[in-house]
């Protein structure tokens, strides 16, 4: 499962801090696409896709990349992750915590590409196993 987290902001837009001055961040919900029974996209009688607001997100290992060259773009990342198609789009630097069956781990959005049968989302390390999270 992945879960997003963003800084938590007080009424100002101003981050919260913790004792130690370290900006404490909180789980958000993110976009995910409602597929049929088929695994097809469902759209809405206007044409958006219908959605469903979710905290954790399905996932799994495509593969640990080490390095790719992915479209002409050339960058590193440690894995890409295979999930549902999002709506969400999740920015370069974004904070998510990756918990398969034997870890736990928090790393860092590199890049995302949605396709019409899902999200991949390139991801790098960040931090140790079992890092603590502030999250509300």
């Amino acid at each position: 499962m992945m879960r997003v987290f963003a800084d938590a902001l007080d009424e100002n837009g101003i981050p919260i801090t913790d004792e130690n001055g370290d900006v404490t961040r909180s789980v958000i919900s993110v976009d995910r696409v409602v597929c049929d029974s088929y695994g097809n996209p469902t759209f809405h009688v206007t044409g958006d896709l219908v959605t469903e607001s979710i905290t954790e997100i399905p996932c799994s290992y495509r593969t640990a990349t080490g390095g790719i060259k992915d479209s002409g773009d050339v960058f590193h990342s440690d894995f890409k992750m295979s999930t549902p198609m999002l709506a969400t789009n999740l920015e370069e630097g974004t904070i998510v915590e990756i918990t398969d069956k034997t870890h736990r781990f928090l790393a860092v959005v590199k890049k995302m590409t949605t396709y019409n049968w899902g999200t991949n989302i390139w991801i790098d390390r960040y931090g140790n196993e079992q890092s603590p999270l502030q999250s509300s």
